[in-house]
């Protein structure tokens, strides 16, 4: 009996950390499932192109995963994931030496297509519109721009100042500054 008892420990043990796995492995998805979108939506922001944001927002899942299996804090791991996406994006660009930015394509302003049909001239309109949006985008500092792309996908002030290791009080002022900017311009 006592060989037997020697082997249920290591098993044991073995289910423990097979376990904790499953368990990480579900958080990243469930993680993934809600938050890989809005990422794209701020990586695209920043001017990165699709293929290779869908090779940084599988880069930034992978981190996270790693993250977790090593222990690492959990208290903010949205704000975590774009910090990640942020960072690998800078990376990527100042590696590629690309400063050319491309704000916010259309499916990244609306994220749907029309449910309905459009006029032409209802469709002129809304491309006026994009067209002046773009246009009074582009003039905002970078700050200005990634504080408003981040606010926009739903992030408090704190989370935002997490993200881009800013004061929660530069955040503010960037937001502010930029929604004057924007007032002023469109």
């Amino acid at each position: 009996m006592e060989q037997a008892d020697s082997l249920s420990l290591p098993t044991a043990a073995w289910e423990t950390e097979y376990l904790e796995d499953i368990k990480v492995r579900r958080l990243v998805l469930e993680l993934y499932d809600r938050e890989h979108v809005a990422i794209r939506r701020y990586l695209s922001s920043l001017g990165v192109e699709t293929e290779t944001g869908r090779e940084i927002i599988q880069e930034t899942f992978l981190k996270l995963h790693q993250h977790l299996l090593n222990g690492g804090d959990q208290s903010n791991l949205r704000a975590w994931l774009y910090r990640v996406a942020h960072n690998l994006t800078r990376n990527w660009q100042s590696s590629f030496r690309t400063s050319k930015t491309d704000f916010l394509s259309d499916v990244t302003m609306t994220g749907d297509l029309p449910a309905h049909a459009v006029s032409a001239e209802d469709a002129l309109l809304a491309a006026e519109r994009t067209t002046r949006f773009r246009g009074a985008l582009s003039q905002l500092s970078p700050a200005q721009r990634e504080c408003l792309t981040l606010r926009a996908q739903g992030m408090k002030y704190r989370e935002i100042a997490e993200v881009l290791n800013l004061s929660v009080s530069t955040v503010s002022e960037n937001i502010g500054r930029g929604l004057e900017k924007l007032k002023e311009l469109i």
